[in-house]
């Protein structure tokens, strides 16, 4: 029995000194390592604070989109964010805010996004928008990039609800930014040659002077060979006494959501109202096939109302 009692506190003994010893070896490498970290991470820190002294800040987030949280010593802080758009493949970005809540640095790390679609949320139109925001504003998506921004927005607001926590900053997290102005140009005449859009007519309803004209259409996806994509298809109004479109919409969408369903709102489609054969109508900026199509499907119907 004595023999058992020894041992049991010689073992007690030993877990007290090994405990120790754990805990004054855990003190001593845990700054080194929280060094190590910061280390790594200080080329793409100084891009936008450069020369600051950084310190790591817990990451206390739950929405698993803040990868690192870096204080710069009485500058502001940086948030390393990941989340994913139109690509399978995630994109990691920096968002930076000043000690007041203005934005101090915004910088895309990697990504996979399409150039000219979702790539457009790292370049100078959208990075000078994000720029001049504070952490209290409601962060804008971007029109033609809507896959995309919404990534970039939700990792934003992540980081917008610690910073605001941290520094005691009151905000509507509900609030939502103005949707995005349509941007579009690149006008395309109604006359041109747009055959490879295989705009057909497979319906018309006459009603007093007007016509309803059904017209499918390829898009982008019909147009590359791309057999998991289906045709647009629109219902263009024609006025028969001057062969003018009365009004188009679209009633089935078979391109690629996010993109081309941009040109899909009463803004764009108003552009063909009172449009002739020799018209022209602007294309939507990042959704050129989807515009083409429409473009196509009232060109259809308004040769068909003439007679061509």
């Amino acid at each position: 029995m004595k023999k058992i009692i020894y041992l049991t506190c010689f073992l007690a003994i030993v877990c007290a000194i090994a405990g120790g010893a754990l805990t004054v070896v855990n003190d001593m490498t845990a700054p080194v390592i929280e060094s190590m970290a910061i280390e790594a991470e200080k080329e793409n820190l100084e891009l936008i604070y450069p020369g600051a002294d950084f310190t790591e800040v817990e990451n206390t987030d739950d929405t698993g989109l803040i990868l690192g949280i870096y204080e710069a010593a009485g500058q502001g802080y940086v948030y390393k964010l990941q989340n994913t758009g139109y690509s399978s493949t995630p994109f990691q970005f920096l968002i930076a805010f000043n000690l007041d809540g203005t934005v101090g640095g915004y910088q895309m790390l990697q990504s996979s996004e399409t150039n000219g679609f979702g790539a457009r949320a790292w370049e100078d139109e959208y990075t000078n928008t994000i720029l001049g925001l504070t952490s209290s504003d409601a962060f804008p998506l971007l029109s033609g990039a809507t896959v995309t921004s919404t990534g970039v927005v939700e990792a934003i607001d992540a980081a917008k609800a610690h910073f605001n926590a941290l520094q005691g900053i009151e905000y509507d997290e509900n609030a939502v930014a103005e949707a995005p102005a349509l941007a579009t140009g690149n006008p395309v005449a109604l006359n041109s040659d747009l055959a490879d859009y295989n705009a057909t007519v497979t319906d018309e309803v006459a009603d007093g002077d007007k016509t309803t004209y059904t017209v499918t259409a390829y898009g982008f996806g019909l147009l590359n060979g791309q057999s998991d994509y289906s045709e647009n298809v629109f219902e263009v109004v024609v006025n028969n006494t001057d062969l003018t479109i009365d009004s188009i919409a679209m009633t089935q969408f078979g391109d690629t959501a996010g993109i081309g369903d941009k040109i899909d709102t009463p803004e764009y489609f108003d552009l063909f109202k009172g449009a002739t054969i020799d018209s022209s109508v602007d294309t939507v900026t990042g959704a050129t096939f989807t515009s083409n199509s429409a473009i196509a499907a009232a060109q259809a119907a308004l040769n068909a109302a003439g007679g061509q």
